[in-house]
């Protein structure tokens, strides 16, 4: 799994990873304390976890990518109490009960049932007991799109693809975080949602549509290799970002579901 998980990483992915922190984490810092030591599995180039680690004692953060890491350690200079650590995130390398705060962002949605089992097994492990977990993902059914231009649907769904999704569920995955975590000992505390917008205005849009042929530019062969797209589909997923940016009131919110547990104290 580990090595499936390498091969469908792609430096757009970093690209698009370090342009967000602050938004990721908001709904979670209400639920932190300055005495906690926080870990941020799957973190990235570390955008996020600088931004919780000034409201934590200390934050660790944790990728499989090595090129994620590398660029995550130049944050460490800026922030006293922050690390970061080449690992994976179903065999941690940190002892039981070491952490009083575990997060997730954009990770748990591209895992299969038993891997993901394995990484919740893992984070309630390092979790003391009454520790939290929270949980930020993707709900492909709530993205809001005007124009709703079928190019647009096309391009969001060759991105799912790219993470060969083997379950319709995976999709809505969102949604269920709430259900997840319970199901794997957790007692949800809070849900909620918010949405990443990419059509504030005119230099948002562009800069949307500027990413979305990046990403698409940079995905399509290995697609087309894998033989999960064609060509004229990659065609019709370009040209469609440009045809929505040509519209005044075009919107894109992408869709992004929260929650908060805790472990059990006994």
């Amino acid at each position: 799994m580990t090595e499936l998980k390498r091969a469908r990483y792609d430096s757009s992915i970093l690209s698009f990873q370090q342009k967000r922190g602050q938004e990721s984490s908001a709904f979670f810092l209400p639920f932190l304390q300055s005495d906690m030591r926080l870990l941020d599995v799957g973190c990235g180039p570390g955008n996020i976890t600088a931004t919780i680690a000034p409201h934590v004692r200390s934050a660790v953060g944790i990728d499989i990518q090595p090129r994620s890491i590398a660029a995550a350690n130049h944050l460490v200079e800026e922030t006293g109490n922050l690390s970061f650590a080449v690992a994976d995130m179903t065999a941690l390398p940190f002892a039981e009960g070491e952490f009083d705060a575990v997060f997730f962002h954009a990770v748990l949605y591209h895992q299969d049932a038993p891997t993901l089992t394995r990484t919740l097994a893992e984070a309630r492990r390092v979790l003391r007991p009454g520790g939290l977990v929270a949980t930020r993902d993707a709900d492909a059914g709530g993205n809001i799109l005007h124009p709703d231009l079928a190019g647009l649907r096309t391009s969001l769904d060759l991105w799912q693809r790219w993470y060969e999704h083997d379950e319709p569920d995976a999709l809505h995955f969102g949604r269920r975080q709430g259900a997840i975590l319970r199901s794997h000992g957790f007692v949800p505390l809070w849900t909620g949602a918010s949405y990443v917008n990419h059509s504030a205005d005119d230099l948002t849009r562009r800069e949307a549509v500027r990413d979305a042929k990046q990403s698409l530019s940079s995905l399509g062969p290995k697609l087309i290799g894998r033989g999960l797209a064609t060509e004229a589909e990659l065609d019709e997923a370009r040209s469609s970002w440009d045809a929505w940016a040509g519209e005044l009131d075009a919107v894109y919110l992408r869709c992004r579901c929260e929650c908060v547990a805790r472990k059990p104290k006994s």
